[in-house]
């Protein structure tokens, strides 16, 4: 390895952790005061990332931080933190495994550890990102020959929208909660919106970033969790109203300030207190219960909540006029706007 002297005097090494999907390498810099700081920072990175290791010699940890460190840059910080969940807490009795010695047993006893504490939806998560991870280096695994823990439904009691309404109007996350569940917007897009993110005439807001809290500290991102998460939706009056109110010095501020843990654990209370245990994100699930009970159709609801679909067809090629999408989004305001008027009446 060697380091290249740069202008300033100061030294670089790089190193190659992966090629993105059009095969370019994505590498990372080591800078360091002379060439031997610069070389030891890169093979310090090297050896904690398990960069270089051959997959004759590698274990499946080393596997999955070899995958991980390849995708740094271009999953999202949630992501990478969900990775790397699974690589430090899950699997455990086949991480020090050779990849190439790895079986299908193996994999099953690990599973059946897991299962004792996780359910069906994180293991399968587990083995998935492990199906990747091992794939990378060209070992494939038949997941559907592993047993999954048994999934177990869950009997949650989800209030009625009108419900929801009466008991957050008036309170400090009425504008995030009426964000979620009218407009269905994740909690991280409502922490992301900003004042410019309203149309001039105040009738519209676009959807464009997100603001995350992840291990403590806010992450702002300019795009949302998927393709079809950026979009323009109506924005009701009686919403823009709230929003008004709201104190701002720059059209960058944000429209909720208020902190993530704030809007889930006041909201959690309240529903809580009025006997029912849901969480915040539940608001995108009232949001979709209640159009579909209004009979707006799916692929309006779909464009509404900005979520992906695995039928590209339907999200192609079916469109609604916009005629029609008007009478659905006045059918939606009427609805909303008599639950508020019950709540405060």
């Amino acid at each position: 390895m060697k380091a290249k002297k740069l202008p300033s005097g100061s030294y670089r090494t790089q190193v190659i952790v992966g090629y993105d999907e059009k095969g370019k390498r994505i590498v990372r810099s080591f800078t360091g005061e002379n060439e031997e700081e610069a070389i030891r920072k890169a093979l310090d990175f090297k050896a904690d990332k398990s960069i270089g290791v051959q997959a004759s010699s590698m274990t499946v940890e080393q596997a999955f931080s070899q995958y991980i460190e390849a995708r740094d840059n271009v999953l999202s910080p949630s992501t990478i933190r969900g990775y790397n969940i699974i690589k430090n807490t899950r699997l455990q009795s086949i991480m020090k495994c050779n990849i190439l010695r790895l079986t299908l047993n193996d994999i099953q006893r690990a599973v059946n550890l897991d299962a004792k504490r996780l359910c069906h939806k994180s293991v399968k998560a587990s083995i998935s990102l492990l199906k990747s991870v091992l794939s990378v280096q060209g070992i494939e695994i038949n997941v559907k020959r592993i047993t999954l823990p048994p999934k177990r439904k869950k009997n949650v009691s989800i209030p009625e929208a009108d419900e929801v309404m009466r008991l957050i109007v008036g309170t400090d996350i009425e504008l995030p909660c009426l964000l979620a569940m009218w407009l269905s917007l994740r909690i991280s897009e409502v922490r992301g919106l900003q004042f410019r993110d309203i149309s001039k005439d105040g009738k519209t807001i676009t959807v464009q970033r997100s603001r995350i809290y992840l291990d403590g500290q806010e992450v702002l991102r300019d795009f949302n969790k998927t393709y079809e998460s950026t979009r323009t939706n109506d924005l009701p009056a009686y919403i823009y109203d709230l929003i008004q109110k709201v104190p701002h010095d720059s059209e960058e501020d944000f429209i909720v300030p208020l902190g993530y843990q704030h809007i889930t654990n006041h909201f959690k209370r309240i529903m809580n207190e009025a006997g029912y245990e849901i969480t915040f994100h539940k608001l995108r699930h009232e949001f979709a219960t209640t159009l579909n009970d209004l009979g707006i159709p799916s692929n309006y609801i779909q464009k509404l909540g900005g979520w992906s679909t695995d039928n590209i067809m339907k999200s192609v090629y079916t469109h609604t006029t916009s005629s029609r999408e008007i009478e659905y989004q006045e059918k939606i305001n009427d609805y909303f706007m008599k639950a508020i008027n019950s709540a405060t009446g």
